[in-house]
């Protein structure tokens, strides 16, 4: 058996700092609940969102209203004086976060990131050092191997997720965050934090979603008759997202898209397709239709083998897919379940020997390489027992003590 590191975080702590935490109230009943664990906890609030959600009401709860370049100071000395030995956040790559996980190190304070689950959508993810391509685990297939024999897991308890409890508590993060903006005016989001820009993208996202319904209910039909035939899936990423921004190499997702659909053109078989999927999350944002549109105008031999679609659910496309093309997308993980070779062009933490391909794109194309079962097998069962923890953040995440009881 292995500890689960929520057991790990139990045992190793006595007064732990809560940064921010996903949207809604999660990292307040995390606190309730650590202190049920004879845990003393500390807040720190940098928004009136995070605020409303935490109120600074609580014990030990305090508003960071300086600026970003004087945080490093105070969070030193913050951390010094309350004699905090471990630090939580919800993603590693926020501008308070990142500053965090350095000042952790230099003070030898234990540094926990908490993720979506790698596995979803009945995980969240709790890793100590950091999450996705930041994660302190070895990614050589001995390591995995040595676990190949754990248990399988206990079924998940089915909880409530999805789109619309998450959509729910940020509207009302956003909207108090922005209306009260003067309690925490020097506070710097990692994101745009403009409430009229969110609220545009959200009514644009579910109209367009209504108007792609029927076309994509079709499109999956014809997929599941194998219309396609011989296809390459290539799910695309949120635009803004720290796995494009910091885990890659690209300036942009257009900017993979592009060299995915050059390398295409010019090495893969005439008789394999292309479909590359769109985030739901950028759909209110960014239509790469217009690059792909190019392509097949700029050269014809592209057209009727290039398929860009939205809202296809995605095991349509892995039961029946030839591979998958992705920058360091999560949905790599679900590709490896259905034993789909996959190849990433970014850097993601289940990107081994043995689970992804590992030789070039334009190999790829003529001979994907599948993943070793035996291996993902191990690679999964290690991380549900080790980093996954069951439940949504927006709903609810099943805490206890220890957690592989």
């Amino acid at each position: 058996m292995v500890d689960h590191y929520l057991d790990e975080l139990v045992s190793s702590s006595k007064r732990i700092l809560l940064l921010q935490g996903p949207v809604g109230d999660f990292f307040y009943q995390f606190s309730k609940w650590l202190q049920t664990q004879q845990k003393t906890v500390f807040k720190l609030n940098f928004n009136a969102g995070d605020e409303f959600f935490y109120p600074n009401s609580t014990p030990h709860t305090y508003a960071y209203r300086q600026s970003l370049k004087d945080f490093k100071e105070y969070l030193e000395q913050f951390c010094i004086k309350n004699k905090i030995d471990n630090v939580i956040c919800f993603g590693d790559n926020r501008k308070y976060h990142r500053i965090a996980h350095e000042l952790c190190a230099k003070l030898n304070i234990g540094f926990w990131a908490l993720e979506e689950g790698y596995f979803r959508p009945e995980y969240v993810t709790l890793e100590k050092g950091g999450v996705n391509a930041y994660s302190q685990i070895s990614r050589n297939q001995e390591f995995f191997l040595q676990y190949k024999d754990l248990p399988e897991p206990p079924k998940p308890v089915h909880v409530a997720g999805g789109f619309l409890p998450m959509a729910k508590r940020a509207c009302l993060y956003y909207i108090l965050a922005n209306f009260r903006f003067l309690k925490y005016r020097k506070y710097k989001n990692h994101k745009k934090f403009n409430l009229c820009y969110y609220l545009k993208l959200w009514t644009v996202s579910g109209y367009k979603r209504l108007c792609y319904a029927i076309e994509d209910r079709d499109f999956a039909k014809r997929v599941e008759q194998g219309e396609f035939g011989k296809f390459f899936i290539v799910p695309l990423q949120v635009y803004d997202d720290s796995q494009v921004q910091v885990h890659s190499d690209y300036d942009s997702v257009e900017h993979f898209l592009r060299e995915v659909l050059t390398s295409f053109l010019n090495h893969a078989p005439n008789d394999v397709n292309l479909i590359v999927k769109h985030h739901p999350m950028d759909r209110g944002l960014i239509d790469y239709g217009v690059v792909i549109d190019e392509y097949c105008k700029k050269y014809p031999q592209l057209q009727g083998r290039i398929f860009y679609v939205h809202d296809v659910p995605m095991p349509v496309f892995l039961r029946h897919g030839k591979g998958m093309v992705t920058m360091n997308s999560t949905s790599g993980i679900s590709g490896l379940l259905h034993n789909m070779p996959v190849i990433t062009l970014g850097r993601a933490n289940y990107d081994m020997e043995g689970l992804t391909h590992q030789g070039s794109l334009v190999g790829f194309w003529v001979n994907p390489t599948p993943p070793n079962a035996e291996l993902f097998d191990a690679y999964r069962k290690f991380h549900l027992h080790r980093t996954h923890i069951n439940g949504s953040f927006y709903t609810k995440v099943i805490l206890r003590y220890p957690y592989n009881q």
